[in-house]
């Protein structure tokens, strides 16, 4: 199983909000979660192609949950793509993480 983190920067609404997001790979399907205001959001999803995703999930705010589907590439370590909520969509860029202790045990 492939376990990636990127740092990540959603431009929303309220404009840009910095995250984290944890994706975990095997055999075509996808899981992880992403991290944005004080809250971990779990997705599930497939692998459209190498390097490029389908998710679901919901953000959760403190007076909302906002469901959404993305669809993001991961080339040389970025992280390009799009949420795509009943408000529009919203960009999300990031970066791979630098490899923690755990990753590497």
């Amino acid at each position: 199983m492939k376990k990636v983190c990127y740092a990540v920067m959603l431009q929303s609404q309220l404009g840009p909000r910095a995250g984290e997001l944890m994706l975990q790979e095997s055999a075509q399907v996808v899981s992880g979660y992403l991290s944005l205001l004080g809250h971990q959001n779990r997705f599930s999803g497939s692998v459209l192609q190498e390097g490029k995703y389908l998710i679901s999930g919901a953000l959760r705010s403190s007076v909302d949950k906002e469901p959404y589907d993305a669809i993001f590439t991961v080339r040389d370590g970025r992280l390009t793509g799009g949420l795509i909520t009943r408000h529009g969509c919203w960009d999300l860029t990031g970066v791979r993480a630098a490899a923690s202790r755990l990753d590497s045990e």
